[in-house]
């Protein structure tokens, strides 16, 4: 190999690094710091916004989000108890600037709810009629849904033909499931149930609810879609096999959408977060890396139109870009080394409720066989 040889990959290498450094600061910066939001309501081209798992963690932090945008919100997920309870906490704190007028609905700043509850089935019908011209015009309406079931018939029936009655702007995929604890394949607690249930969970949905709203979004040439997957997608995740593949699904099928309809206005987003304060996540404290939901859901909403693929929050950008950097080996053998760790503090703790369970049900069992002695 002669000199001259040397210096073009020599040359190659440095342009190489210095376009991978520009990425890496592209990342960080202009998704959370420079770029302007985004006019979603131009950018979505209707009203309705669809949230799919919204009764907790990331989702909820997304409709509340959207609602205060002046989005209707449609929240699906399995519980109608739970969905009732987001819907009036939406409905109190985003609604509490909206009242009635003889013609159409105009922004306040307070409102007395007695008169909304006084006139329920009117103000009802008001909100939740087609949109008028009034942007501050929205509701809140609820779809019980068990995103369990694979059964086409029960998606058609049951939650897809309820969805193409409306005006979709915004689809954000963000229901999902996860192992209990990370374990090797064959000792995974739950077995082929919990492979069947997560496969179906984390893959079905966001299949079948982007292909139900692109036929509209493709007509209007407008439209949001988010599909939030999990940074266990950038890596071969031991321990976590099926749920980080079934990312891996998400994050694919995402790019692949993304370059069909990129001569078109459709937005449609990967967002792949890291840990957040969330009951899937197990993690009940919030840390610099570490947010609550809807801190989480406030810095993922203002990276939409702005970046195709985000983790959605400056903390957990830090750690990807990081990892990028590393060689893959590394990486690889640093993310197992925090899995095994997680593994045992999981373990221990289910020995420990084991354990408490145990004794609680001996206790009970010891009293009730004093009671029978003296009787």
């Amino acid at each position: 190999m002669d000199l001259s040889t040397v210096t073009i990959i020599g040359w190659m290498y440095i342009i190489f690094t210095i376009y991978r450094l520009m990425l890496t600061v592209y990342n960080l910066v202009y998704p959370f710091f420079l770029a302007e939001p985004c006019d979603l309501h131009k950018l979505a081209g209707a009203k309705w916004a669809v949230i799919t798992g919204a009764t907790d963690g990331i989702g909820k932090g997304y409709a509340f989000e959207l609602a205060r945008k002046g989005f209707s919100i449609l929240l699906v997920s399995r519980t109608q108890s739970r969905l009732d309870d987001v819907k009036a906490q939406i409905e109190k704190e985003t609604f509490s600037e909206v009242i009635l007028s003889s013609s159409k609905m105009v922004a306040i700043n307070e409102i007395n709810f007695q008169y909304f509850e006084k006139r329920a089935s009117q103000v009802e019908r008001h909100l939740c009629r087609a949109i008028t011209d009034d942007e501050n015009v929205k509701c809140v309406r609820t779809i019980a849904f068990d995103f369990s079931s694979a059964d086409i018939d029960y998606y058609e029936k049951s939650l897809l033909s309820q969805i193409r009655t409306l005006d979709i702007g915004i689809l954000v995929n963000n229901v999902g499931s996860t192992f209990e604890y990370p374990d090797m394949y064959h000792k995974v607690d739950g077995g082929i149930k919990l492979f069947k249930h997560i496969s179906v969970i984390n893959i079905i949905p966001v299949t079948l609810l982007m292909a139900a709203v692109l036929p509209q979004m493709y007509e209007r040439n407008s439209g949001i879609i988010v599909n939030v997957a999990s940074s266990s997608a950038y890596y071969k995740l031991r321990w976590f096999s099926v749920y980080a593949a079934s990312k891996k699904y998400v994050c694919w099928l995402t790019k692949i959408v993304q370059e069909e309809y990129a001569k078109t206005n459709i937005i449609i987003q990967e967002v792949n977060p890291m840990i957040v304060v969330t009951k899937l996540a197990k993690v009940k404290k919030p840390s610099f890396f570490r947010p609550k939901a809807d801190v989480y859901a406030r810095s993922a909403v203002r990276t939409i139109g702005v970046i195709k693929h985000t983790t959605g929050y400056f903390a957990h950008q830090i750690k990807v870009e990081c990892l990028k950097w590393l060689p893959q080996f590394i990486a690889n053998a640093e993310i197992h080394k925090r899995m095994m760790l997680f593994h045992k503090v999981m373990v221990a703790r289910k020995m420990r409720q084991a354990a408490i369970a145990a004794a609680a049900d001996a206790d009970i069992d010891a009293k009730n066989t004093c009671k029978q002695q003296y009787q």
